[in-house]
């Protein structure tokens, strides 16, 4: 059996926390890198499609090459669960849901709350009581970014191989210490060093969620709980505005401490109760599940259903990660570099990070601080319904990539009239409450890359950390370019770069649609569907018409015999 890191640990502690469960574990696959078997098993063909008279429009359909048209046409865009779902497996998914989309609600939420908190009490007397001057806001920022892009990295190897519960647990205990100790920050720099270390606390928490969701859901019914997930980002912008108005009316002064200060002693308490919640609430994965909560033929059924979406759901080994194999797939791998620069525009194309509406509300200099805290809740509100719309209408109509571009349609719109400025008070009102459309792109991105990668554990694993690494690390850099506090609120730099990236993020989208729709048909056959094209003189062969089975690489050794004919 190949070594594992910690694939059986147990801590030493009661049956009544998690613990590692060998359910059935004989029939598992561990991951084999040195050894290529992919498309030598027969695979039954279901379907002969013959693409000369193809519609046009049948070329946004994303899940064209996995179903057969009577497939396709029995999918219900309303429904909650696909038509010929069992019993089991609904009971499973709403455990799922209640284990893994309210945990990842409840530690988005917190952990945004925390974010929001210190433009919040920038604006609520922390400026003034810690002596912050000039960019002092945006380099506490950009430091708290440090540490997450720093702590980030040994994730790459350690994520898919240690218990997610107590890596969760664990740093999200340290993160909840450190949020609360910033009550007693005296200067800017005790301020920077506390977020650098939330920050580097924070770094396993996106990860993992995303690691999760990619692990226990199918590609239809992943965005509707990754909509959830980042409700919480949402939720967390705007109770961050309440709680900071309710702390400063109610509390400020109390036991001589300041209202901000009274803040984050409360979000620090609310992130223990969330660490909590991970011990006890995130079920490892499938193969290696902790969860005290899933029944034996849950986790059984849940294997089958990844295996059926044709995820690959070998245990990542160390031999895997040092083997040179898979770096070079992920090296010569279109989609860590088209990612990569995809994700760094998406990173990089909001203006909401910057506090620059907060900051705007304050030049008016006509509301008081609970009144300014207040209005800010306004935008994330939106920004729930524009989640709303995009993560349910990507589930729905099935068409992620085209609700990508929408999105990044009305970013664009709406930096293009802040980047213009001078307009009237309600045009830059419209665009700061349509700002949150940057941020919806996210719940469909992330997921969507897992998909398309399904097919190799360890390089969808290295590779979406390494196009997570290279976007957060981009936003940090580029923030500090173009959010520079001593420009607020005009920033002529920021508005009109993320118009930009937006725009460019639309065209970095379509190239992958192109390079995926490639993808997809050539691997249409490890579906059941054999795909040709009579008016360019392809056809059945004889010896496939009476057979039940034929395997992919019969089948490419047709298209070069074809194309050799050509």
């Amino acid at each position: 059996m190949p070594k594992l890191w910690f694939p059986k640990w147990q801590p030493k502690c009661p049956k009544w926390l998690p613990h590692y469960r060998p359910i059935d574990e004989d029939e598992l696959v561990y991951e084999d890198v040195s050894v290529e078997t992919k498309g030598d098993e027969p695979v039954e063909i279901r379907e002969f499609r013959d693409e000369a008279n193809k519609k046009w429009y049948d070329y946004f359909d994303e899940y064209e090459y996995r179903e057969t048209k009577e497939e396709s046409k029995s999918h219900k865009s309303w429904y909650w669960f696909e038509p010929g779902t069992s019993a089991a497996e609904k009971k499973l998914i709403c455990k799922l849901d209640i284990l893994i989309a309210f945990y990842s609600f409840m530690g988005y939420w917190v952990k945004y709350i925390d974010s929001s908190n210190l433009n919040n009490a920038y604006v609520s007397g922390m400026k003034e009581d810690l002596g912050m001057k000039g960019n002092d806001l945006i380099n506490t920022q950009v430091l708290f970014s440090v540490g997450l892009i720093i702590f980030e990295i040994p994730w790459v190897y350690f994520l898919p191989r240690v218990p997610t519960n107590y890596a969760v647990f664990g740093c999200e205990t340290i993160w909840a210490l450190f949020t609360l100790i910033i009550y007693k920050a005296k200067t800017p720099a005790a301020l920077k060093g506390f977020r650098f270390v939330v920050g580097g606390m924070e770094a396993v928490f996106f990860p993992s969620v995303h690691h999760l969701l990619s692990n226990w859901y199918t590609p239809t019914e992943i965005n509707r709980r990754g909509g959830f997930f980042y409700m919480g980002q949402f939720l967390g912008v705007l109770t961050s505005g309440l709680l900071q108005s309710a702390a400063y009316r109610n509390l400020n002064l109390v036991n001589g401490l300041a209202g901000w200060r009274w803040m984050f002693i409360i979000d620090g308490c609310l992130s223990f109760g969330v660490a909590i919640l991970a011990l006890f609430m995130i079920p490892g994965t499938p193969t290696k599940c902790y969860s005290l909560f899933l029944t034996d033929d849950e986790v059984r059924l849940a294997r089958k259903r990844m295996a059926r979406n044709h995820s690959n759901m070998a245990i990542p080994t160390v031999k895997s990660f040092f083997n040179w194999g898979i770096w070079k797939r992920v090296l010569t791998s279109w989609q860590v570099w088209v990612f990569s620069v995809a994700n760094m525009l998406l990173c990089s194309d909001n203006n909401t990070s910057s506090g620059s509406f907060s900051l705007w509300l304050k030049s008016l200099d006509r509301y008081s601080v609970g009144k300014l805290n207040n209005l800010t809740t306004i935008p994330p509100a939106l920004g729930i319904v524009y989640l709303f719309i995009s993560c349910f209408g990507a589930d729905f109509t099935r068409k992620r990539f085209l609700m990508m571009i929408f999105q990044n349609t009305m970013n664009f719109i709406a930096n293009v009239v802040l980047a213009k400025w001078d307009v009237s008070e309600s045009a830059k009102l419209f665009g700061f409450y349509m700002s949150y459309w940057s941020w919806t792109p996210s719940s469909i991105f992330n997921p969507l890359l897992h998909d398309m990668l399904r097919h190799d554990v360890t390089q969808r694993n290295i590779e979406w950390m390494v196009v997570y690494i290279m976007g957060t690390q981009s936003a940090t850099w580029i923030s500090k370019l173009i959010w520079p506090t001593v420009d607020s609120p005009r920033y002529p730099a920021g508005f009109s770069t993320c118009a930009g990236f937006s725009m460019a993020l639309s065209f970095v989208l379509a190239l992958a649609y192109v390079l995926y729709k490639r993808d997809e048909r050539r691997g249409a056959l490890e579906y059941g569907i054999y795909v040709y094209n009579s008016a360019k003189g392809e056809t059945i062969p004889p010896e496939y018409e009476h057979s039940a089975t034929v395997s992919v690489t019969e089948e490419k050794h047709l298209i070069e015999s074809d194309s050799d004919k050509k």
